[in-house]
């Protein structure tokens, strides 16, 4: 296991005063999918905007790649860590070619082409991206955030956008964006089916990490998890149920497959 971010007793609070994290702790392992779920207000959204730009209260510590951030100057650190936080207001009536040539740094091609190509935006290069379908303007967000970063990519809750066959498929895409370009991705998100794509799972609340792990296995928690305020999988739920019960002995997310283990 490499580690390639780490938060030490990380400690912020807003212009209020109000604590959103005290003693925040946690590790990102590299060339993996991580799913940072929680409640609406349990701090998702706020960690990766200070997991964005290298400036942080100085309460703790957060380092990426053996190095505080905060040492970093800008444009190391913007080559490094890219962030995705959906915007589909204010598009400018653009191409889509004359907004990757023109936000983007990346002069490789064939990754370019690769990469519209397997988020299915090469289909679009000649309608004007403020007529695109909001998925597809998140889709472009994405796509840009790859060819800016050499390392991390935060993403911010792309399910009110996405719909789940979408989602699915954007989840596939940076598995294969993992081994092609050495990535490592960080996604938030209420809906914990999409934790089921990644690798490993935090739930946060009130600001602090509740539960940590594989995904299947901090699922299982669903007494920990409903009390805080999170919706479990109807699949995982049922199938904890059953197995609470002993009439199953793994969790099963396919529904043909969990009939055929109960009529057995």
């Amino acid at each position: 296991m490499e580690v390639i971010l780490n938060i030490n007793n990380l400690e912020y609070k807003y212009l209020n005063d109000q604590y959103i994290f005290t003693n925040l702790c946690l590790y990102i392992e590299k060339n993996k999918i991580t799913t940072i779920s929680g409640s609406n207000n349990c701090g998702k959204t706020t960690l990766l905007k200070l997991l964005s730009i290298n400036r942080y209260q100085k309460k703790g510590c957060i380092i990426i790649n053996g190095k505080d951030i905060t040492d970093y100057n800008q444009k190391e650190y913007n080559e490094m860590v890219q962030a995705v936080f959906p915007n589909i207001n204010n598009i400018e009536e653009k191409q889509l070619m004359d907004e990757i040539q023109n936000h983007t740094n990346n002069k490789d091609e064939e990754k370019v082409k690769y990469i519209l190509k397997e988020l299915e935006l090469d289909k679009k290069r000649n309608k004007e991206i403020s007529k695109w379908e909001p998925s597809e303007i998140i889709k472009l967000q994405i796509a840009k955030a790859i060819l800016n970063s050499n390392s991390i990519v935060l993403i911010d809750s792309i399910d009110q956008y996405c719909s789940k066959k979408e989602i699915e498929k954007i989840y596939l895409f940076l598995k294969k964006c993992i081994e092609k370009y050495d990535l490592t991705f960080i996604i938030t998100s209420v809906d914990l089916r999409e934790s089921l794509y990644t690798d490993d799972l935090y739930i946060l609340n009130n600001g602090s990490i509740l539960l940590h792990g594989d995904p299947l296995k901090v699922l299982e928690k669903d007494n920990i998890i409903n009390k805080a305020g999170l919706k479990i999988p109807f699949m995982i739920d049922l199938s904890v149920k059953l197995k609470d019960y002993d009439l199953i002995n793994k969790i099963e997310l396919d529904e043909g497959k969990l009939i055929d283990t109960l009529w057995k």
